[in-house]
């Protein structure tokens, strides 16, 4: 089964002309993202295109399955008409720039200077410096510990409270 598209976009670099196309209704982003290089081939360089990726939104939803299928999950009637599909550019997801590694979950943190503090399911406390130097363990919950904030005292030094599951605050 075929159906009628014209794709759109807000990207004024990548726009196409406004056109009707008929392409099969079992057309995945993979075959769509191929459809849409194709119609840009003659306004942007080949190794732009080979560089970018794009995502599919119909029905101001993103396009995860056959468009077919995708249609049909909102309006089947809308398969008899021209249905507009919109690209957008797709970006990678964020990369963590540095990861301090525990055992088991965390639960919590909090920074204050150069130190952070996390509470774990492990039960324990850990402190680490900002450089991601392991500093210490500090043990004493029995459950996981599920909060935990730096307290100022009156002399300026930092302190802190942890609450765990054990149903246990210590300062």
């Amino acid at each position: 089964m075929s159906i009628q598209v014209k794709f759109q976009t807000k990207l004024d670099k990548y726009s196409v002309p406004d056109t009707t196309l008929v392409i099969p209704s079992s057309s995945t982003n993979s075959q769509l993202e191929a459809i849409l290089k194709g119609l840009l081939k003659s306004t942007v360089s080949s190794t732009e295109l080979s560089r970018i990726s794009f995502d599919f939104l119909c029905i101001n939803k993103l396009i995860r399955s056959s468009l077919e299928e995708h249609i049909r999950e909102k309006d089947e009637s809308l398969l008899e008409s021209i249905i507009s599909i919109e690209y957008i550019e797709k970006f990678q997801g964020p990369q963590p720039e540095d990861a301090l590694m525990h055992d088991d979950w965390v639960s919590a943190c909090r920074s204050l200077g150069d130190s952070i503090l996390v509470a774990s399911y492990d039960t324990n406390l850990h402190l680490w410096n900002n450089q991601g130097e392991h500093i210490i363990r500090l043990p004493g919950h029995t459950a996981p510990v599920k909060s935990i904030s730096f307290i100022y005292s009156d002399e300026g030094e930092h302190k802190f409270i942890s609450g765990s599951h054990d149903q246990t605050i210590f300062i």
